[in-house]
């Protein structure tokens, strides 16, 4: 067990890097200002907004003293307003979330509790999502998982299936310490030690770097079957704006972009400029993990043609415009060159079709991973309420799956057989003289 798990009470820092999300993050600092956790510090660091950032901050930290406004100099970028943000946090344990994003009701409780009874450092969880309107459609969508177990989780099992799937986005186990996981600053200390130059964050874009950095850093992690945090997509999400054909979105996503461009990926990838493919950059952070000296996490040898066959599975869901669409390709083209996997690169392209575009699900419905809520129905206007919907459907979810409603159904019969027939007679009364 180490120092910060020995502790009962931590000291817990969530850290929320941002730029020009006032209107969102008003929201996302209410989830963190109702948290119960009194040994808690929430650092905002501003990268250079140009909004009213500053004041939806201070007015917060007026009324809730754990609140904390940081402007990290000169507008450095995301990457390094995250490696500023994190070096805030103090000795205890440390996450992060977006300025659209958001705690869930007792969620640092939540994860004090866990961290405390299995004596780890590193814990995750599969984190809700709140799309707000005007966003997908006009009401906005509240995403709830199938409910999960809490369990162990062995490191190397979580690896070899990154390296397989190269997808790090779609593992609900992901211990990233982006909205959906939370670590000991021992651990993010430890992997600084290990890079030349002290960085956390070595990759273009900082999430899911940091669970599998993190992983490798340590045997086994704690998964929740609770979460604790619930993501927000909101019309300032950078992935959103790459996909949109709006020009003022469209902008912001080429600022974006030519931030991230300035760290090339891995060399194994011939060090092209950022992706946003999921497939790439889940190789990015397991190569670059990999490379760090020291570093404990192990995984089988990227297959470079696996890698191609994803990334134009990924290209072909009709989303891009034809200029992203070219953009990516180009990428690809020169990485399966790299690897001296042209033909193969020119081959599978020309066998794969584009899907037909289609809209995103609105409104109620169910498939094999999520329950999809509309939110005008359940009273969600921000993520906050997300969060406090989230917190209350949850459980109530979890109830109606079939082993549970089996035990309620007994649970019922039996006492409706315990009330049912007759039961004693009347007694009789006395007779009067």
């Amino acid at each position: 067990m180490s120092d910060n798990t020995s502790d009962t009470n931590p000291r817990f820092t969530i850290v929320i890097p941002t730029k020009d999300r006032a209107d969102y993050l008003y929201h996302t600092l209410r989830t963190c200002s109702a948290q119960d956790y009194d040994n808690l510090v929430v650092i905002v660091s501003d990268d250079g907004s140009t909004d009213h950032t500053k004041d939806v901050v201070m007015d917060a930290a007026s009324r809730d003293a754990r609140i904390r406004y940081m402007k990290n100099g000169m507008a450095p970028g995301m990457r390094d307003n995250f490696e500023f943000a994190l070096n805030q946090a103090e000795r205890g344990f440390v996450m992060a979330l977006g300025s659209d994003d958001g705690i869930m009701p007792r969620g640092i409780t939540g994860m004090r509790n866990v961290l405390c009874d299995t004596g780890l450092e590193l814990l995750s969880w599969a984190s809700p999502l709140f799309v707000y309107a005007g966003v997908r459609d006009p009401r906005g969508q509240l995403m709830l998982y199938h409910p999960k177990k809490d369990r162990l989780i062995e490191s190397r099992q979580f690896l070899a299936r990154q390296a397989q799937h190269l997808n790090y986005l779609g593992d609900v186990e992901s211990p990233m310490t982006y909205v959906k996981g939370v670590a000991s600053t021992r651990l993010v200390r430890q992997v600084q030690a290990r890079s030349a130059d002290g960085r956390f964050y070595r990759c273009p874009t900082p999430d899911g770097y940091s669970g599998i950095v993190l992983a490798g850093e340590v045997e086994r992690f704690a998964f929740s079957g609770i979460p604790f945090a619930i993501y927000g997509l909101s019309p300032t999400s950078q992935g959103l704006n790459y996909l949109t054909s709006d020009e003022a979105a469209k902008k912001n996503s080429d600022s974006f972009f030519k931030s991230v461009d300035a760290v090339p990926m891995h060399r194994e990838l011939a060090g092209q400029p950022y992706s946003p493919l999921i497939t790439l950059m889940t190789v990015d952070y397991l190569l670059t993990a990999r490379d760090l000296p020291g570093w404990r996490g192990t995984f089988s040898s990227i297959d470079f043609k696996r890698v191609i066959v994803s990334s134009i599975a990924e290209l072909a869901h009709g989303l891009y415009s034809e200029e992203r669409l070219l953009r990516e390709m180009q990428i690809l083209k020169m990485i399966a060159d790299h690897h001296g996997l042209g033909p193969y690169f020119e081959g599978t392209l020309r066998k794969s079709r584009r899907r037909k575009a289609k809209q995103p699900f609105a409104g109620n419905g169910i498939n094999l991973r999520l329950i999809l809520l509309d939110a005008v129905d359940y009273g969600i206007a921000d993520i906050f309420d997300a969060s406090v919907a989230a917190s209350h459907l949850q459980p109530f979810y979890a109830n109606l799956m079939p082993r549970n409603l089996v035990k309620i159904f007994r649970r019922s019969l039996d006492y409706f057989l315990a009330s049912t027939g007759r039961g004693s007679p009347f007694p009789m009364l006395g007779r009067e003289g």
